[in-house]
């Protein structure tokens, strides 16, 4: 394992500077590659019952090794490879983070409930508790929750400084009918640049209706592709109807899994 970890970090020094690899697919399939053969030897290692992690067999700490998973996991999700089977969680019970509790966007969450002062109409954040926040949304992002983060910061950014938040609302709800918002501007923004004609919200139902477990179904597919009209498409690059339409079947099945991943 120590050696694997050893020529695994060879691959990419610091695991934050994930995004470093992002154009560069020599260098990003070398560092997945690695990452992979550490991560299989690591699960091997793991399998003792005496396993606990050792930083100094390890040649790592075990807070650095889950930067390391989520640079590998944001990688994937950049090539959009989300239905690939996890090497890397860890099996149950045997979750030590070495310095922090579980970060993910509930926790973040609830930090913010449990932070910000909610005594007037509006809920408020002080710098410190701002501090905290952007902290733990970066903290997200290294550990593989990239999208996730960057949807956290977005909405603290346009929602709580700006104190649009109320104070009788939970943030977890307002963060979920923010995301919602922020759907269907994507949502009416697509069907502007193809000419969808939804009157029937027929793009949004073929959105709601998606499933990553079945990603080659596009529910509403030829309902969608049949509502277009090629005239009041602010996207004319086909030059005309038919060719429009068929670049349109090209481009829904990627459009709809990334609002899915977005949004969901």
């Amino acid at each position: 394992l120590r050696i694997k970890i050893d020529e695994m970090v060879l691959t990419l020094p610091d695991p934050t500077a994930w995004a470093s690899l992002e154009n560069d697919d020599l260098e990003r399939i070398e560092f997945i590659k690695a990452f992979k053969d550490t991560a299989v030897q690591w699960r091997t290692v793991e399998q003792y019952y005496e396993y606990t992690w050792n930083e100094e067999t390890f040649g790592m700490d075990e807070h650095t090794w889950l930067l390391y998973v989520g640079a590998y996991n944001n990688l994937l999700n950049e090539e959009q490879i989300i239905y690939e089977e996890s090497i890397s969680t860890p099996l149950p019970g045997k979750t030590k983070l070495s310095r922090n509790q579980r970060i993910d966007a509930a926790h973040i969450l609830s930090l913010i409930d449990s932070k910000v002062d909610s005594s007037g109409a509006m809920q408020f954040a002080d710098k410190e508790t701002l501090r905290l926040i952007y902290e733990d949304i970066q903290e997200l992002s290294n550990r593989g929750e990239h999208i996730q983060a960057m949807l956290l910061k977005d909405f603290v950014e346009q929602e709580l400084v700006p104190g649009k938040i109320t104070s009788n609302i939970t943030f977890d709800d307002a963060f979920e009918a923010w995301k919602k918002e922020q759907e269907q501007v994507v949502i009416q923004a697509f069907a502007k640049e193809w000419g969808i004609v939804d009157q029937d919200d027929i793009l949004a139902k073929s959105v709601s209706a998606y499933s990553e477990m079945q990603p080659d179904v596009i529910p509403y597919f030829e309902d969608v592709i049949g509502s277009v009209e090629y005239e009041i498409a602010e996207n004319k690059a086909a030059g005309n109807q038919l060719e429009h339409k068929m670049k349109l079947r090209e481009k829904m099945p990627e459009w709809i899994a990334e609002t899915r991943q977005r949004y969901n």
